[in-house]
């Protein structure tokens, strides 16, 4: 987070009878909450590090449900209101637009108490891995580039994203060149390689080792574009142009000694009025000059490659899986008893201890299922 940001900051705030409490500050109240606090500079950068002493809140929350459900047994779920106006002006006398009341989810730590308000803490990852809104005009978003400030525009949250997977794939060792930095609408971006792996391919970055298991042996260039969706494991790869794989729901598929150069996709600049809105705001249309296409069909096909077997397989000939029937799927399945109904407001009624079972099922070992309605 960068200071006066428009990100909330965590700090740990105590007030007069020492009490502490680790909360988001809404960043229009941080910087006159620390001026008023013995810092007159506010809420500036810290000149070691180039960023605020106090990390941004991205509302990525996780609560223990014991004193979650206490909590809100006991304010019913009100939480406290604020009010973040947008001003026109220096002077702060003209509303930029109607402002609206809040109750943030962030300020949860403002109704804890005890030994349960000790408890809250954060967990600080770089921006670039995690955070890159798009909220803001473009106009406003040069302005707060010039600045040194996260844009949080279109055109960056784009770029950041891409950017996002190339640090995880050149964390673990695949060779992955940034393209040069280009500007659209005035705006300052690393455009590329645009690389995107559907969830269907990965879904966080400990399951890219499994995808791509010798990455020394991925190459992908600056101006290079990948799509990859489906049940796929790429094992050596060099890519200069644009690439998509897609592998059918049911089927796998392996690449080898794959080598892909043509002309891909381009980003070109474009701002005319007449363009539809999605372009508007990033500043540019996407022109898929050449693709290479990839399909791994569950029927066991291939289009777009030839699969190359290695020496192990080779030696070997593949054994298809058994495909099991309806009838096997039926036959192997236990018959459930009758379901057990269990009333959650007597449970409440017992002191809300979730973390003590309370029905004969939950401490039976091997017990069917439970519905609670």
């Amino acid at each position: 987070r960068k200071g006066k940001q428009a990100v909330g900051g965590i700090a740990k705030l105590t007030n007069a009878e020492g009490l502490e409490s680790t909360i988001n500050v809404e960043y229009n109240q941080l910087d006159p909450l620390l001026r008023a606090s013995g810092f007159p500079d506010g809420d500036v950068n810290d000149p070691n590090t180039g960023f605020s002493p106090f990390p941004g809140n991205i509302n990525q929350l996780l609560f223990k449900l014991k004193p979650y459900a206490e909590a809100l047994l006991r304010t019913n779920g009100a939480m406290p209101e604020f009010v973040n106006p947008k001003y026109a002006d220096e002077a702060k006398t003209v509303f930029k637009k109607p402002t609206r009341l809040e109750c943030m989810m962030q300020d949860f730590p403002t109704i804890l108490s005890g030994e349960a308000a000790k408890h809250v803490g954060f967990t600080s990852i770089p921006a670039e891995l995690c955070f890159s809104p798009v909220k803001n005009a473009t106009s406003d978003g040069v302005s707060l580039q010039a600045t040194g400030t996260a844009p949080g525009v279109a055109a960056t949250g784009e770029a950041d994203q891409y950017g996002a997977v190339r640090k995880i794939m050149t964390s673990m060792g695949c060779i992955v060149e940034d393209a040069p930095q280009a500007t659209f609408s005035g705006i300052k971006i690393v455009p590329g390689p645009e690389i995107v792996t559907k969830p269907s391919f990965t879904v966080c970055p400990a399951e890219y080792k499994c995808r791509f298991p010798d990455p020394s042996k991925i190459k992908i260039s600056g101006r290079s574009s990948l799509v990859i969706s489906g049940n796929v494991v790429i094992e050596s790869m060099d890519l200069d142009g644009a690439l998509v794989v897609e592998c059918e729901e049911g089927a796998t598929g392996t690449i080898r000694n794959l080598v892909v150069k043509n002309k891909g996709w381009k980003k070109v600049a474009d701002d005319s009025s007449e363009s539809p809105e999605y372009i508007r705001i990033r500043g540019y249309k996407l022109n898929k000059v050449e693709t290479k296409n990839i399909i791994f069909k569950k029927d066991g096909s291939v289009e777009g490659y030839v699969p190359i077997a290695n020496k192990s397989e080779s030696a070997t000939a593949p054994v298809a899986p058994k495909k099991m029937v309806k009838e096997e799927l039926v036959t192997a399945s236990p018959q459930l008893s009758e379901p057990l109904v269990v009333d959650a407001n007597a449970k409440l009624a017992r002191g809300l201890d979730l973390n003590t079972p309370s029905t004969p099922e939950a401490v039976k070992k091997q017990a069917e299922c439970c519905i609670i309605s």
